[in-house]
């Protein structure tokens, strides 16, 4: 039982386009009233960890926040203990999902959302090279090391931030979802007890191919070869954080008992199945 003088706080990191709907309909349906989502209308805004526990001093009910607009590194604070979750994604498949994305929902006055809309893929992502490197260069390698997106990470930060996703209390990667889920379910448990990780995907956004790989042959053949290798060049330690994530998390999944662990993965057969029939890269 949670002792009265420490109150347990489960956070998600919402990175855009990375399954973050899907994770914050998981936390609203298993938390009720409990759960908290908090962005502000201008999509780069920063919540800083003052307001964050601010907010939490003014409603006690709170015990799972989810926002875009949080930055590592997770608070601390006298009374409190914080959790965290955070997805991660192939980068390059999530440009590709960011391009879908302000094409189905434009957002006006956002030169991202006016390149998506009037650019074809492969020169939309030329012009963010260009004119915005940091929206494409390791943004996640930044996000879990520096905690911002406007700078361009060094090489050191990718083991920062890979120390990062060690210690985070539910890591995730988007083509291994329901893994992701089954292991964060079950070591998490014990403190959210009602962690249900049965999470039907939503956002999902249309995709260029039924595969991770097919929809990587398109985003390569949209682009010119020059400028495919900058991405390449520009995504390398994203890639890499990706692979030591994926790497964890089947670390995780084998600490599990089998009876339990086949039980947990029961549970989130159907949010499999779901993900897999819209491709398991494509929850928004």
């Amino acid at each position: 039982m949670q002792p009265s003088s420490v109150r347990f706080v489960l956070l998600h990191y919402h990175i855009l386009k990375n399954a973050g709907t899907t994770v914050e309909g998981m936390l609203d349906r298993n938390f009720g009233d409990a759960f908290c989502s908090i962005d502000d209308a201008e999509r780069d805004a920063h919540f800083p960890n003052a307001s964050l526990l601010a907010l939490l001093g003014r409603n006690p009910r709170i015990r799972t926040i989810s926002s875009h607009q949080i930055r590592y590194p997770v608070p601390t604070l006298a009374g409190f203990i914080f959790f965290d979750l955070c997805f991660l994604r192939g980068p390059i498949d999530r440009i590709r999902s960011i391009y879908e994305y302000f094409r189905e929902k434009p957002g006006a006055g956002d030169p991202v959302s006016e390149w998506a809309n009037a650019l074809p893929l492969g020169e939309f992502i030329e012009r963010l090279i260009v004119k915005m490197p940091w929206y494409i260069n390791d943004v996640q390698v930044n996000l879990l090391a520096n905690g911002v997106v406007n700078d361009c990470p060094r090489k050191e930060d990718l083991e920062r931030a890979t120390a990062r996703m060690l210690r985070m209390s539910f890591p995730g990667v988007v083509d291994c979802f329901a893994e992701s889920l089954v292991a964060g379910q079950y070591f998490l448990q014990p403190i959210f007890p009602e962690l249900d990780c049965h999470a039907p995907a939503l956002n999902v956004s249309a995709g260029f191919g039924a595969t991770l790989n097919e929809r990587m042959a398109r985003v390569k053949d949209a682009c010119s070869q020059k400028v495919f290798s900058e991405l390449l060049a520009l995504s390398a330690m994203d890639l890499e954080l990706l692979e030591r994530t994926r790497a964890e998390i089947e670390r995780r999944c084998r600490l599990i008992p089998d009876r339990v662990a086949q039980a947990l993965r029961d549970r989130v057969r159907s949010a499999k199945a779901v993900t897999q029939a819209a491709g398991p890269a494509m929850v928004g």
